[in-house]
């Protein structure tokens, strides 16, 4: 009898409490008006109008509306609730120049914006600001600079590769491209306040630069890749079982002083500048930073200035690149136990907002940073890895992924 009369009051209790909730608020649909504002790159307005924003709710359900001229989407018959806001779409190069008075070398950019777990409770005007991620015909996708212990245990650095990846829908043609390797002092040559004072933010300082030769086309087809590395052998038979098996390298920089085994039958990358004499390969610092530029240009590098560090006339020298040319830039910043080292960054927000790193002060681990993959895909399908200009988030570190290939 006792049981009974509990289950009597709680069900009583139940019934008071529904009868107390109003759910008019829940169910009277609202209209929104989401404000869609221009990237901050745009130094001049472009035309927001005619672009699809989308509503969608934790259900997945999805509602869309197009701005106006004045780059509003107005949403009717809105039911309050958590929403996500998000906007997509894609602009031409001159387009980009236009609207950022930028020349920077790219095939168009992807402007976006997204709002999570927006609460729209009642008639609003929301704000969704955007960002601009220009689309690249070729990026840097993968380093490999940390080495590894042999199968004595010794250090190991041979196996070092860079790989380059073609994002585009059409074959790329890298004959002449150039890749710069960022100087890697333990302080900056240059700080980017001293850039900025001495250079207005024009250069990058490369301690080496290669170039892809000359001789012939070279072309890489949509989703390809291009492997440049210091020894393309079969490393896990070389004492390094870890390893990488480098033989289908595209190309290599050849050791000019025999300490590196290299490949007669894989084509050289041309040395074109090097700030230590003698070291023709690819000096990659295996604990970085190791920041790498990839970029064209038809100047005479040989007339850039090679000065040497920030208010010395001795020591270590480095060029001076103007990095209007660049194509693809990525941070590596050196990691210690009390952080990563974000002061010593080379690069301003416009070349890499972030940077990527091992997680080791000294390198050894066999860690490759490479690109996630987008949600993105080519007209035929493949891959469009991530490329949000900040390698923070654009990048994941592994010590398993293997040469050519990106997560699904």
């Amino acid at each position: 009898m006792k049981k009974i009369f509990i289950y009597f009051l709680s069900a009583l209790a139940i019934t008071n409490m529904a009868s107390c909730v109003n759910y008019n608020d829940a169910t009277t649909a609202v209209s929104v008006n989401v404000q869609v504002v221009a990237p901050e790159e745009f130094t001049k307005t472009g035309d927001l109008s005619g672009q699809i924003v989308t509503l969608t709710n934790n259900n997945k359900q999805s509602q869309q509306a197009i701005t106006d001229a004045n780059g509003i989407a107005t949403f009717n018959d809105i039911i309050p609730d958590v929403y996500t806001i998000s906007t997509s779409w894609n602009i031409t190069s001159d387009e980009y120049s236009e609207l950022t008075g930028d020349d920077v070398v790219n095939n168009g950019a992807v402007i976006s914006g997204s709002i999570l777990n927006q609460l729209i409770a009642g008639e609003s005007t929301i704000d969704l600001a955007t960002q601009l991620s220009i689309n690249r015909s070729l990026v840097i996708g993968k380093v490999y600079f940390a080495g590894a212990k042999d199968d004595n245990n010794k250090n190991y650095l041979h196996a070092r590769y860079v790989e380059l990846f073609n994002q585009s829908d059409e074959p790329v043609n890298v004959k002449g491209l150039y890749i710069g390797l960022v100087e890697s002092n333990s302080t900056p040559a240059y700080t980017l306040e001293q850039l900025h004072s001495e250079y207005n933010d024009s250069v990058v300082m490369l301690k080496q630069i290669f170039q892809i030769p000359t001789d012939q086309d070279y072309m890489v087809e949509p989703g390809g890749t291009v492997l440049l590395t210091n020894s393309a052998i079969d490393h896990s038979t070389n004492g390094a079982s870890s390893q990488p098996n480098l033989l289908t390298a595209d190309f290599e920089a050849k050791d000019e002083k025999g300490k590196t085994v290299n490949n007669p039958a894989v084509k050289g990358l041309n040395l074109i500048y090097t700030n230590t004499s003698g070291l023709s390969y690819m000096n990659i610092l295996q604990s970085g930073p190791s920041s790498i530029v990839i970029f064209r240009t038809d100047a005479n590098i040989n007339d850039w200035p090679v000065v040497y560090n920030y208010g010395k006339t001795k020591g270590t020298q480095q060029t001076a690149m103007p990095k209007r040319f660049i194509i693809d830039a990525v941070e590596i910043l050196k990691y210690k136990a009390t952080g990563v080292e974000t002061a010593n960054k080379r690069f301003y927000n416009d070349l890499d907002a972030g940077y990527t790193n091992i997680n080791s002060a000294t390198g050894y681990t066999g860690e490759v940073v490479y690109r996630k993959t987008s949600t993105r895909k080519g007209k035929d399908g493949h891959k469009i890895l991530q490329d949000t200009n900040n390698s923070s988030d654009d990048f994941k570190v592994s010590t398993t992924i293997k040469i050519r290939e990106y997560d699904d």
